[in-house]
């Protein structure tokens, strides 16, 4: 065996050379640079940091910096406001120059498209992104839709309640429209949360990165029937490979009531109704019975003495239901990171909404409420198995409970309204009782209708609590393969999806009424007309309600009780859903070439139902040529089972190209650094119109027969009925859609302008229930593809964004602009045009419309007759339109189009902002016109004492240019045609913030990276005419209801990262 000879020569070298280069790279050296922008002019005030270390600095005048004594291998961290951060190694430099890039000029952004990402500068279709650091800002809202309002061109929000959770058991309550309503099946958007139809109202905006809007056809086209309305694509947070950073968020948030309708008090309005009983006189005599004398009216005029208060009420209901602030608490936790093995995001976060009715004690041991609690949680995983293999399992979901009382009117309105509650700012008179007497006794009347008003706040503290639970759970898990050993660019992955919720129900029993003499509080009656004098015995105008037996003494409250628990069928979901996809991308030199296939089945029931099935076969190819010319085709083969054999699976193609100008040779305008043009058209589909089977024949099973005129005595035969008649040929709509685009950067992107102009042909809509059939059919006619519908509008959006030394100033304005014209809609052929629906817009409001005033007997006498109570005609009222010039003001043929629809036409937003070292603020402003809205608001109603603001302003022969008419008391013929046909135009005040950060270096030295304190704002000023502040009246109540009051929101909070 031979022996090694050993080299002592070489293993001294190599200690030696290595000892040096430890030392070389060890050694401490002294740095200094320059920061500059693209244009090579020096940034002041830059911050500058070694990485992992507080030590840090900032530019000066001339954008140097200097470090003395730092490591030869630290790395840089170079930060600026309205600049994208850099990270520089020093690697033993002593000099060194940085060029930081506007991050406006960053082209590398990705944008979330459907099935896919792409850069923004290969992007052709019309699509619009904005980001949780945009959405935070919002003032805290709970309901991520309302945080979408004014963020985007194209996007419209209109919210109809602010109740804590959504209506009822949690009906959302705010309607979302992409380029305006095209159709009047519904209309609203498809939503996608990582790809899977969810809903996105309880998505807590800690868990959001970014929010994609796809608008054109484009963009849409692979969601076939369901894309026709426009996409939102929600992608939530991931992990990064890095050290973990945890973050900790926590807002509180003041609430108080936007807008309610302004009402006169007891004083004015009786006043008001002696005027107006002095004028009808004349035609009921009657009235005079109403009539409120001097000396008792002054009774009623504050301030009162504090027993004209008890007997005399004049009450501000909104005051007594509503406190001054609400208060709404959120906090939330996040984590992310990674490691070469995994990547992990991880939130949890709790909301608290509390209401805003005032605090009362009914004595009965539990305080009912409209709060709600939600908590979320989200968990992504993503696993690196190898270099090519990648698993992601995501799990989310949340658990919320709301609470509402339970009168005998929400619960026949299936728990999503209460409108003897509202009625405290919308109809209940101001003069019958207070409250709450000194006592604790309720107030209550035996004169006022018990059916439609009753004490509000007695019946908001005494009818039981029902909560709803939600609880709601997400699991995705998907399966990533690159196939690179094929051929560069290829992978393949599927995914496998799983959402459940169930919704349950517990109710504290109480009584569901508080009527004066069968409810279960303890309430009293005062009869004012009864009150002689200050020594009067009390007994002798209080009457003590309930009553039972000889004496008041034999009534006790009933003690409440809390139900089980009860599962809501129809509030149980579950979907199913599996995926596979196949995409290719490569650049061959200066051709990019992009293909995807994709294949999803899914399955969808709630409660008992049978199963919906859809399934999707999709393909996208994309083409640029240099970043010059741009080429996008995509194509979608879906099938709904909504439809019959013949019609189930559709195709549904779009085609979009684009131009990059400024990218060629020949460009040679510098003020202009960025020019591109687009043009798309495609067809989509819409399937959420009408019911489900309505292709098939329906029958039920039920119902008897009569054997001879007695109503007891049938048939023992039960029937079976056709109770639906349907029509194999239906099938899904259908949208032509086209779009122009136009986007413009000028100076660098100091100026960009964005403008798409776009128009819609939607054909075969569905027509359910009534149409043009003779009555005599002898059932509802079968629904059938006639409808038709074209629309068009344009978006302009600016923007501005500039650094001026370490100030930072950016600006965003957009209006977009859409109208719709129905074409066909099976109007009755022989009626006039303006009583068909046909060329006007969808949801075109209607009404008799009104002229000038009637000013004296000789006008009325020359007046238009009316159909009903002409002879019951006064001064002061209005003169109507005899629209079709029969003679005669009639309900039906004087009906006529005026004004819009309640969606609208216009919205604009604009937005500023500035950054000054570690300070921020932000302004938004956010508008709408072109839209009308039909708010009755009933003075007098059910002839109680009310009356609204707008009759301050009203006709008398002193006042013949009066806004306003005065309301009758107990005479017909108060015509008024549209006078509450209200112009639905606003501006807000939005979102407000003003933010600061600490700084990082000191916060550095106690663990931390990162502290941001703001205040923010929602809501915080609304100008309009409206009498309240409401978008649409589609849920909560009806317009003349009311429903719970829309808040502002003030947030104070603070965002630690560590």
């Amino acid at each position: 065996m031979k022996k090694k000879n050993s080299n002592p020569v070489k293993g001294i070298l190599f200690i030696v050379l290595w000892t040096f280069s430890l030392c070389i790279f060890a050694q401490n050296i002294t740095v200094r640079g320059i920061v500059t922008d693209a244009a090579n002019e020096p940034l002041i005030g830059v911050t500058v940091r070694i990485e992992g270390t507080s030590t840090g600095t900032i530019t000066d005048k001339d954008g140097i910096f200097t470090f003395s004594n730092i490591p030869s291998n630290a790395v840089l961290e170079v930060s600026y406001v309205g600049m994208v951060s850099q990270t520089i190694p020093v690697n033993g430099r002593t000099t060194i120059k940085v060029v930081l890039q506007e991050a406006s000029e960053v082209l590398e952004e990705i944008i979330v498209v459907g099935y896919g990402v792409q850069k923004k500068e290969s992007v052709v279709g019309s699509i619009v992104q904005t980001t949780s650091d945009d959405i935070k800002r919002t003032g805290n809202v709970t309901d991520l839709k309302q945080a979408l309002t004014g963020q985007l061109p194209g996007v419209a929000t209109l919210t109809s309640s602010g109740e804590p959770g959504g209506v009822g058991g949690g009906n959302n309550a705010t309607e979302i429209y992409i380029r305006g309503k095209n159709t009047w099946n519904g209309g609203q958007p498809l939503i996608l949360v990582d790809g899977v139809e969810r809903s996105m109202e309880n998505i807590d905006v800690n868990e959001v990165e970014t929010i994609s809007v796809l608008k054109d056809a484009s963009a849409t086209a692979v969601f076939g029937v369901k894309g026709a309305n426009g996409v939102i694509l929600i992608t939530t947070k991931r992990g990064r490979t890095g050290k973990p950073e945890m973050s900790f968020t926590y807002n509180a948030t003041a609430l108080t009531i936007s807008k309610l309708p302004d009402k006169l008090d007891a004083y004015d309005a009786r006043r008001l109704k002696n005027e107006i009983i002095e004028r009808e006189v004349v035609l009921n005599s009657g009235s005079w019975e109403d009539y409120t004398p001097y000396e008792i009216l002054k009774r009623y005029q504050k301030p009162q003495s504090a027993e004209y208060a008890e007997i005399y009420a004049n009450v501000d209901w909104v005051d007594a239901l509503f406190k001054d602030v609400g208060m709404s608490h959120r906090a939330a936790f996040n984590v992310t990171g990674g490691t070469d093995f995994v990547n992990y995001f991880g939130s949890v976060a709790y909301l608290h909404e509390g209401d805003m009715f005032e605090d009362y004690d009914n004595g009965k041991g539990y305080s009912p409420n409209y709060n709600f609690d939600r908590f979320n949680f989200r968990t992504n995983l993503g696993f690196n198995l190898t270099k090519t293999t990648e698993l992601s399992v995501d799990l989310s979901g949340y658990y919320s409970t709301k609470n509402t009382n339970y009168s005998y009117k929400q619960e026949a309105s299936g728990g999503t309204n209460n409108p003897m509650v509202w009625a405290a700012a919308y109809s209940m008179p101001p003069d019958v009782f207070l409250p709450q007497y000194s006592d604790g006794r309720w107030g209550a009347s035996f004169l006022l209708p018990e059916e439609q008003l009753v004490n509000p706040v007695a019946l908001l503290y005494n009818t039981g609590i029902m909560t709803y639970k939600t609880t709601s759970m997400n699991a995705d898990f998907g399966l990533k393969q690159d196939l690179g050993f094929i051929t560069k660019g290829l992978s393949v992955d599927a995914s496998f999806f799983y959402d459940t919720s169930v919704m349950t129900r517990r109710q504290l029993h109480d009584s569901n009424h508080v009527r004066p003499n069968d409810g279960n509080l303890a309430a009293k009656v005062i009869d004012p007309e009864k009150y002689e004098g200050p020594d009067q015995d009390p007994s002798e105008y209080t009457t003590y309600v309930p009553m039972i037996g000889s004496n008041k003494f034999d009534w006790v409250v009933r003690p409440w009780s809390v139900g089980g628990e009860e599962m809501l069928n129809n509030n149980i979901t579950r979907r199913t859903m599996y995926q596979f996809r196949v995409n290719y991308a490569r650049k061959f030199d200066l051709h990019n070439i992009g293909l995807m296939g994709f294949f999803k089945r899914e399955e969808y029931a709630r409660g008992s139902m049978f199963k919906n099935y859809r399934e999707d076969w999709v393909f996208r190819t994309t083409y640029d040529y240099d970043t010059r010319y741009l080429f996008e085709a995509n194509g979608a083969y879906n099938g709904s089972e909504k439809f019959g054999p013949g019609y189930r699976f559709g195709f549904f193609p779009s085609l979009a190209v684009g131009w990059y100008v400024t990218n060629e040779k020949f460009w040679t305008i510098d003020f202009i650094n960025r020019m591109k043009l687009r043009y798309s058209i495609g067809v989509v589909g819409d399937d959420q119109g009408g019911a489900r089977w309505a292709y098939s024949n329906q029958y039920s099973y039920g119902g008897q027969s009569r054997l001879n005129a007695n109503a007891t005595e049938l048939s023992p035969y039960v029937w079976y009925r056709q109770t639906t008649i349907g029509n194999p040929d239906i099938h899904w709509e259908k949208a032509l859609k086209q779009n122009w685009g136009l986007e413009m950067g000028f100076f660098r992107d100091l100026l960009s302008l964005n403008f798409d102009y776009f128009n819609e042909h939607r054909t075969d809509i569905l027509i359910s229930g009534r149409r043009d059939v003779p009555s005599y059919f002898g059932a509802t006619p079968p629904s059938t593809n006639m409808g038709e519908v074209k629309a068009n509008g344009y978006e302009l959006e600016l923007k501005f964004n500039h650094r001026l030394n370490n100030v930072y100033l950016w600006s965003n304005f957009s209006f977009t602009h859409t109208k719709n014209e129905v074409i066909y809609r099976d109007d009755p052929e022989l009626h006039p045009s303006y009583r068909k629906q046909q060329g006007y817009p969808i949801g075109q409001q209607r009404s008799l419309i009104r002229t000038d005033f009637y000013d004296n007997w000789d006008e009325i006498f020359a007046s238009t007759p009316t159909e009903t109570n002409d002879l019951q005609k006064l001064p002061g009222y209005y003169n109507l339109i005899d629209f079709d010039g029969d003679g005669v003001i009639t309900s039906n043929g004087d009906t006529a189009p005026i004004g819009y629809s309640n969606v609208p036409q216009n919205t604009y937003n604009f937005t500023i902002g500035a950054e000054y070292r570690n300070f921020s603020l932000m302004l938004q402003f956010y508008g709408v016109n072109n839209v009308s809205l039909y708010l009755p608001l009933s003075n007098f109603g059910r002839y109680q004492n009310v009356l609204f603001g707008h009759v301050r302003d009203y006709w008398s022969k002193d006042n013949p240019d009066a806004t306003s008419f005065l309301p009758r008391w107990k005479t017909q013929a108060q015509n008024i045609g549209d006078y509450y046909l209200h112009d639905g135009s606003y501006l807000r005040l939005k979102t407000a913030e003003l933010a600061y950060s600490l700084d990082k270096q000191l916060l550095s030295r106690v663990g931390l990276s990162g502290l941001r304190l703001f205040v923010n704002g929602h809501n915080l000023f609304f100008w309009s005419k409206l009498p309240d502040d409401r978008e649409s009246y589609s849920q909560g109540g009806s317009a003349g209801e009311g429903t719970y009051p829309t808040p502002r929101r003030f947030n104070l909070g603070f965002e630690l990262t560590f």
